[in-house]
């Protein structure tokens, strides 16, 4: 039988809200508590990755990696993660927050979808 976790309006500081933004050039991670203050913040650029090395899968947990043992030690427990865009690195920084002792609660994908509205960026040429 699975033990579902209820969560009490005291154990409220060990949720937190991770919001992921990944494009074709970088990764943003930014967590913040269930008000939306701002608890930590990261990006491939912050842990010293320069150019195209930004925009890869690896760049993408190792900044999951790094927050999640950050938020951790802070002493929270449980996550709600919610993706934006469409980068390289979405499954690679899910499993960086699977590797880390965080327990995740759910997972939404907030990212916009045009429906014939405005021009869309041009196609890239690689």
């Amino acid at each position: 039988m699975d033990k579902t976790t209820t969560l009490s309006r005291k154990n409220l500081h060990i949720v937190a809200i991770v919001y992921i933004y990944t494009s074709f050039n970088n990764t943003l991670i930014t967590i913040t508590n269930i008000k939306g203050q701002t608890i930590l913040f990261g990006s491939a650029g912050s842990l010293g990755l320069k150019g195209s090395k930004r925009s890869t899968a690896f760049a993408g947990q190792s900044i999951a990696d790094v927050l999640g043992k950050k938020l951790f030690i802070l002493g929270f427990r449980f996550v709600y993660i919610q993706f934006k865009g469409f980068g390289s690195a979405r499954k690679s920084v899910l499993k960086g927050f699977l590797g880390s002792s965080l327990k995740i609660l759910t997972i939404k994908d907030k990212t916009n979808i045009a429906h014939n509205g405005c021009k869309a960026k041009k196609k890239r040429r690689i």
